[in-house]
């Protein structure tokens, strides 16, 4: 996994969401309704935590 943070890293933002995109693509076409729904439901959750956490620093 690190290894693949610092490929992303090396990327700029618009280059490596690209290329992410093109992975889940692929990833999330093999998996079940419900494998999907969860990981998009995780992804959901985590991002309303950032933003409430977002929050607390100001």
């Amino acid at each position: 996994m690190d290894e693949f943070f610092k490929i992303i890293a090396r990327m700029t933002p618009e280059e490596a969401l690209s290329q992410i995109t093109m992975v889940l693509e692929r990833l999330l076409a093999d998996l079940d309704h419900d494998g999907r729904e969860r990981f998009l439901m995780n992804l959901i959750g985590q991002s309303e935590s950032d933003k409430v956490a977002g929050l607390v620093h100001l």
